[in-house]
C-alpha cells in the first residue's frame, strides 16, 4: 500500500474544489455546507445521518465480552520490542510475530513451528498477494488467532485478518481494504455487484492488454477465489469488501474525475458476520472520519473512507 505524507486536508481524489471539499478532521460536513452541485445534496443528507448514528451502533457491535484484551496487548508488546523481523517465534512457539512488508518471495516457512492455537501477532502495510496467501493458509492449518495491532492494510486486511478462524483487531488499528492492481495497465469501470446492491468500482487489466501478460493476474484470481470461498459464508461475497455507503463514496469520486480514486477505505464490523467465517473482533473500531484521519495522518498513507 502506498503512503502519502501530508494529509491535513483530506480531499476526495480527483473532485475538484468548486465541487467538494473534504476536511479530514470531519469529513465532509464542511463540504455539504458549501455550494455543492444538486447531485450531492442527498448524499450529503445521507454522510450526516450515517456519521451521526452510525458510529454508536459500530461500537456496540465491535465490543465482546469475555474477551482478554490485556494479553492479547502484551502479546502486540512482545513483537514491538526487540524481536527478529520481519517475523520472528517466540521460545515457547506460542506466539509468532510478523511486522513488515510482505515482500515477494517472502519464506514464511517459520510460521509451520507455531504451536497448535498459537497467536499471530501483526502489523503490515502489506504486499505480496501470493506470499500472503500461502503464510494464510500456513495459519489456518495451526489454527492461529491473529492479533492485529497498529496497522493492517492492503494484503493484511485482505488475507491475514481472515486466515483463520479467530482475529483480534486491538484498539487504535487502523484496519485499510483497496483494490489490488494487476500488475499491468488496469481500467476503472463501475460494475453491476453480486449482491444487487450499489455499483462496485472495480480496476481490471484494460480490454488492450495481450492475452500473455495476464498470466500472472489469472492465476492470483483463481487462487483468490478459492481462498475466499473457503473463508466466507456469501457466494456474493466480493473482494475488495465494500459497504454500501463506500460503493457510494467510491462511484461519486469516480464520476466526477474519470480517474480509479487514490484512496483506501475501511469495512464496519457490522457486515462481517454474514459475510464471513473468521470471527473478527474489535477492541474500539473507529468511531469517527476525524479519528481514522488522524491515524492516516500518524501513519503517512494514502486517504483513507470512514465506513460508519
Amino acid at each position: 500500500m502506498s503512503e502519502n505524507s501530508n494529509h491535513g486536508d483530506l480531499r476526495f481524489a480527483g473532485i475538484s474544489d468548486r465541487m467538494w471539499l473534504v476536511r479530514a478532521s470531519i469529513f465532509g460536513l464542511r463540504g455539504c455546507a458549501t455550494p455543492v452541485f444538486a447531485s450531492f445534496v442527498g448524499f450529503c443528507a445521507l454522510l450526516v445521518v450515517w456519521l451521526t448514528f452510525g458510529s454508536s451502533r459500530s461500537q456496540e457491535l465491535s465490543q465482546e465480552p469475555g474477551v482478554d484484551w490485556p494479553s492479547y496487548a502484551q502479546a502486540a508488546e512482545f513483537c514491538r520490542g526487540d524481536v527478529e523481523r520481519p517475523m520472528s517465534l517466540s521460545h515457547d512457539k506460542r506466539i509468532l510475530c510478523f511486522d513488515g512488508w510482505i515482500v515477494k518471495d517472502q519464506d514464511v516457512s517459520l510460521a509451520k513451528d507455531l504451536a497448535d492455537e498459537g497467536l499471530f501477532v501483526v502489523r503490515s502495510f502489506g504486499g505480496d498477494i501470493l506470499v500472503a496467501l500461502a503464510l494464510s493458509d500456513l495459519l489456518r492449518d495451526r489454527r492461529a488467532t491473529v492479533v492485529v495491532y497498529d496497522y493492517c492494510n492492503s494484503s493484511c486486511a485482505g488475507y491475514f485478518l481472515i486466515a483463520s478462524t479467530r482475529a483480534f483487531v486491538l484498539k487504535g488499528t487502523l484496519v485499510a481494504w483497496h483494490p489490488m492492481r494487476s500488475g499491468v495497465r488496469d481500467c476503472p469501470s463501475l460494475t453491476a455487484a453480486a449482491d444487487g446492491g450499489p455499483k462496485r468500482l472495480e480496476r481490471s487489466p484494460c480490454s488492450d492488454v495481450p492475452p500473455e501478460r495476464l498470466w500472472k493476474y489469472e492465476r492470483v484470481k483463481l487462487l483468490n477465489q478459492r481462498f475466499f470461498a473457503e473463508r466466507t459464508f456469501d457466494e456474493n461475497f466480493e473482494f475488495p469488501p465494500e459497504s454500501p455507503f463506500i460503493r457510494r463514496v467510491l462511484t461519486i469520486m469516480f464520476e466526477s474525475s474519470g480517474d480509479f480514486p487514490d484512496v483506501a477505505w475501511t469495512w464496519n464490523p457490522k457486515y462481517y458476520k454474514e459475510a464471513i467465517k473468521t470471527k473478527v473482533i474489535y477492541e474500539a473500531y473507529p468511531e469517527s472520519q476525524r479519528e481514522v484521519s488522524t491515524m492516516v495522518k500518524r501513519l503517512h498513507l494514502r486517504p483513507v473512507i470512514y465506513d460508519p
